[in-house]
């Protein structure tokens, strides 16, 4: 087990990415018997899914949660889902799954928890020696109305009850459109810091974050090395974590930190060397 310095300079609002833990209750007392005051389960883990958690049990859980001062977080499934689905029938399984996710939310969560979605992508089909994509450029009007509507519905959806986040990952111009056209509907955003600098640093994303950084709602803490990639622990790799931080820090309301580090002694390992950074930084999260 980590051990923390009480006086160590802890962000207000942080929890650990929830992936490899036995239950949904354990992890809540996991979180209160150390560093976290939340907890962010991953849709992506069949476990976890909202079907197979009755209404008493979330109850359960809603309650446990409330009473240790534990916030949820949720991240929806992003490695086999895509907003920018077109086929009708797919679709409405994408978002009828999501709206599942949203009610579990709900449920579980007595204060407005955030929901993070990952915008997947349109087909692609380039030509030979040609960089450009005639087909995502012939078809950029389509896919962003699916977009935006999918996008719309999961807000409609969860208007009175938790916020929609958007995760900076694979985004395009197509994206950056709809981003405009979306955050002054409600749409939140997530700043992954790590994605800003992979392969290099992301200029245009990052002229989005500094433009809405009032809907910044969640912010991703990992590491990358050329070793292992992303997701390591804070530290071990070579994230310039100065220039994101400085923009996060000075948010009207503070975000929530999600360590996306696996397993949680690794996450805890990665909240001491993020404090370190912050704290000879002097910034307050």
């Amino acid at each position: 087990m980590v051990h923390f310095d009480i006086d160590m300079p802890l962000p207000r609002r942080r929890a650990y990415h929830m992936i490899y833990n036995t239950s949904l209750h354990e992890a809540i007392d996991y979180a209160s018997g150390n560093a976290w005051n939340g907890i962010v389960p991953d849709f992506g883990v069949p476990e976890f899914s909202p079907e197979k958690v009755s209404f008493y049990e979330r109850m359960q859980l809603r309650q446990r949660a409330h009473e240790l001062g534990i916030e949820w977080g949720f991240h929806a499934p992003g490695d086999d889902v895509s907003l920018f689905c077109t086929y009708p029938t797919i679709k409405d399984a994408i978002l009828e799954y999501f709206r599942d996710i949203i009610d579990f939310a709900r449920d579980l969560s007595k204060t407005r928890p955030n929901i993070v979605v990952h915008s997947g992508t349109p087909p692609s089909f380039k030509q030979a020696a040609d960089r450009n994509c005639e087909f995502t450029e012939k078809n950029h009007d389509l896919y962003l109305q699916t977009f935006c509507d999918n996008l719309t519905a999961l807000i409609t959806h969860s208007r009175d009850h938790a916020n929609i986040v958007l995760e900076n990952l694979s985004w395009t111009p197509i994206v950056h459109e709809a981003i405009e056209e979306m955050v002054p509907r409600g749409l939140k955003l997530c700043l992954d810091i790590p994605k800003l600098y992979t392969p290099k640093f992301k200029e245009e994303d990052w002229a989005i974050f500094e433009k809405h950084k009032d809907a910044i709602e969640v912010v991703h803490i990992h590491d990358r090395n050329d070793l292992y990639g992303q997701h390591q622990v804070v530290g071990d790799g070579s994230i310039y974590f100065e220039r994101p931080l400085r923009l996060v820090a000075g948010l009207k309301k503070p975000a929530l930190y999600v360590f996306e580090v696996r397993p949680r002694d690794a996450a805890a390992k990665s909240l001491i060397n993020f404090v370190g950074i912050t704290d000879s930084l002097n910034l307050s999260l």
